[in-house]
Parts: C-alpha cells; structure tokens; sequence
C-alpha cells in the first residue's frame, strides 16, 4: 500500500470533519471539530471566525494537530506549523474559494458575512496514516512539504539474545527472529504498545 502526503491529505478531506488540537492561553490542550476545507497544491486549508477562541488560539502559536477517522477505522493525524496570509484581498479570495467549493458554509455565513472567516492552511508538517481494519493493521509515517519523516515506535539493539520473548507477547504478531537470531520488529504492522518492550530480560527494547 502506497502512503504519501498527498494521499492523506485528501483523505483528510473526505473524512472532512476533523479534530483539531490547539493550546489555550492557560497553556491547556484544547480540542474541537473543524472542517477541511480544502486540499490544494499540497496544502490543506481551513478557515476560522475571528471572533472564536480557536481563531486566537491558532493565531497565537501558528500550530495545529489534527486528526480523521472514516467509518472503516483508517486515521490520518498532522502536525505543523500554520500559514495565514496578511493580504486582505488574498484573504478575501481564499474566502470565495472555500464557499465555493463548501456551497453549504452559505447557509452559516449567509452575504458578506462570510468575511468574518480567515484562511489558514498547512504546508509543511510530520503525519500518520494508521489502518485498523486491516489485519495485521497497518501504518505509515508521512511528511508533508518535504520535511523529516517522523519515526515512532520500538527498535530492537545488539543486547538481543533471541530469547524469542517478544514473539510470543506481540499482539500483532509483529516480531519475527533474523537469520542471526535477534528480534525484528515489523514497523507497518505495530502498535505502538510496549509490551515487546516490557517482557524484554535483556532491555534490549528501546523507543525509536
């Protein structure tokens, strides 16, 4: 299965209604459903009211999580710092091309009222592609705008004796010996979960 940037954002905006995640002025997670907008060239973009908490929050730290999840259990999460054009007239056409292509917003934001809502959008980030509906599950690690792939996850080191520990113990099944014996983990079919880790003699187990 092929996962890149571009195809998980324009799951991002089939799924459409997506959590995003943002920091309040207390220094608190805060978290609410938003709308993706729209995906184009490489970008995904949403739009906020000014007079809304989520408006000053992003305004204020310019970053944003975001997460989506179909019906058939596949999540795509992102990251990254968002980008706000200053131009009011640049504004203003963001604005019309949301519409346009959201024809519904029209009933929300009726006329001109629409221009109480500014475009953001992300370019740049580190991002996720996780499917549960498969098994094994299977997941993937993306960048969008050409950055560093994010690496999660467990790595096996030299300490490993072969015990075969962890095979058993991996809910996944994930973990199969190399020719020379030691543990290796299969990165697209893992949880994340630790146990391989926790049942390791030799803690040979150890985060990417």
């Amino acid at each position: 299965m092929t996962v890149d940037a571009d195809s998980c954002l324009r799951f991002l905006r089939e799924v459409r209604d997506v959590a995003f995640a943002t920091v309040d002025e207390d220094g608190l997670p805060a978290v609410r459903v938003i709308d993706v907008m729209m995906v184009e060239g490489g970008r995904l973009y949403f739009v906020a009211a000014r007079g809304k908490a989520f408006y000053g929050q992003v305004m204020r730290t310019r970053y944003v999580a975001i997460v989506g999840q179909s019906p058939d259990y596949r999540t795509c999460r992102l990251r990254g710092p968002v980008e706000h054009p200053d131009d009011p007239v640049e504004q203003r056409r963001l604005v019309d091309r949301v519409f346009e292509l959201n024809p519904s917003m029209e009933e929300l934001y009726p006329g001109d009222s629409r221009y109480v809502l500014e475009a953001f959008y992300l370019e740049r980030g580190q991002g996720e592609f996780f499917d549960l509906g498969r098994h094994p599950l299977f997941r993937a690690p993306f960048a969008l705008g050409g950055g560093p792939v994010a690496r999660e996850g467990f790595t096996v080191s030299d300490a490993c004796t072969g015990c075969g520990a962890c095979f058993a113990a991996c809910p996944q099944g994930c973990i199969a010996p190399r020719p020379d014996g030691r543990a290796f983990i299969e990165q697209q079919a893992c949880l994340h979960c630790g146990r391989c880790r926790e049942v390791c003699p030799s803690d040979a187990i150890a985060p990417r």
